[in-house]
């Protein structure tokens, strides 16, 4: 089968290696389409995250200084066991069971959170049957959208409220749209990049703004809702400088969720400011752990059922670029040097 490397930071290649075994619990799934994440794989790809130093202690949940091979080290390959780094949004065919799988019958299409390579052997019960109405190359958007839904959870959206959405990638476009599948009365956008503010206003963004414009953008917020700032916002840049605007886009006594997953230390972050005078409030959301208060109502079963089911309502294509497996590291290199070009790249795979 063939799997990506890392040999170095930004340094990737396609490589062969020897097919999985297959268990008896097991199926072998032949990749159709894979969909790789331009923040958290980008991070990897430029050696920023954590992991290449660190390790999550399981006991403590405390990031803590790694030891011998705890750490990632180069080379790193696509299946290395539990290397989510290179690629977790998978979508296939069965071509082969184990003897004890039930459920499951060759030929069908799944889902499974597995990296960028043609072939995944994993237990049965790691994958999610594909509906057979759904094109099977939107499902490389189920991981974000669980990610997101547990966002759009958090933020708790009211019928009529005013949300922003601070950046526009991937996770700030879905954001956006369920933001008003939610009942918000505007959405309002923020990004650079011109090509993702006319996409969110094509999919149902009210309106974008450029942070680069020169506008106070809080104060713009302000005008358009009676002084009092927005309901809801969202930061989903990875940018602690937009972190710090999001605070002072929210309305008193309010709570940013967070989406970001930031890297290094907190440029650009002032909490003497609107963060203290107006008691604004912090909360991470991410995608492994949801509120206390929605976990038993929220099961992952339903959660998951679910998003598989909203995809088919959400506006995907204008979002899509699709690349064939063989130039990944040229799309690697394009994300990194040109992110204005793209919202979400898609491998294509032989089938």
């Amino acid at each position: 089968m063939k799997i990506l490397v890392y040999d170095a930071p930004k340094t990737m290649r396609v490589d062969e290696a020897p097919d999985f075994p297959l268990g008896e619990n097991d199926l072998r799934v032949q990749t159709l389409y894979s969909g790789m994440s331009h923040g958290t794989e980008m991070n990897v790809y430029r050696n920023l995250v954590p992991q290449f130093s660190k390790i999550n202690d399981p006991e403590t949940r405390l990031l803590l200084p790694a030891e011998g091979q705890q750490a990632w080290t180069y080379p790193v390959r696509s299946c290395d066991p539990g290397m989510w780094g290179l690629g977790y949004s998978n979508v296939g065919k069965v071509i082969e069971k184990g003897a004890k799988v039930a459920g499951f019958e060759i030929g069908d299409i799944v889902y499974s959170s597995s990296p960028h390579q043609t072939q995944v052997v994993k237990d049965a019960s790691e994958f999610i049957k594909v509906p057979k109405d759904l094109d099977p190359k939107y499902v490389i958007f189920f991981f974000n959208l669980m990610t997101t839904y547990n966002a759009i959870l958090d933020a708790r959206i009211k019928l009529g409220d005013v949300v922003v959405v601070s950046g526009l990638g991937l996770l700030g476009q879905l954001c956006a749209q369920m933001a008003k599948m939610s009942g918000a009365a505007k959405v309002y956008g923020i990004d650079t990049y011109s090509h993702r503010r006319q996409a969110a206003e094509k999919n149902g963004c009210d309106e974008t703004f450029d942070p680069l414009s020169g506008q106070d953008i809080a104060l713009e917020i302000r005008k358009r809702t009676g002084n009092r700032g927005a309901d809801v916002v969202l930061e989903v840049s990875g940018n602690t400088h937009a972190l710090n605007e999001a605070i002072r886009i929210a309305a008193p006594e309010t709570t940013v969720i967070v989406v970001s997953w930031y890297q290094s230390e907190a440029r650009g972050l002032y909490l003497a400011d609107e963060f203290h005078h107006n008691r604004i409030g912090l909360k991470q959301s991410q995608s492994a752990h949801v509120d206390p208060a929605f976990s038993t109502l929220y099961s992952l079963s339903r959660r998951q059922e679910f998003c598989m089911n909203l995809l088919k309502q959400l506006s995907l294509d204008n979002l899509i670029n699709m690349v064939d497996y063989q130039e990944a590291p040229s799309a690697y290199e394009h994300v990194d040097q040109h992110p204005e070009d793209v919202i979400q790249i898609v491998f294509r795979y032989d089938s």
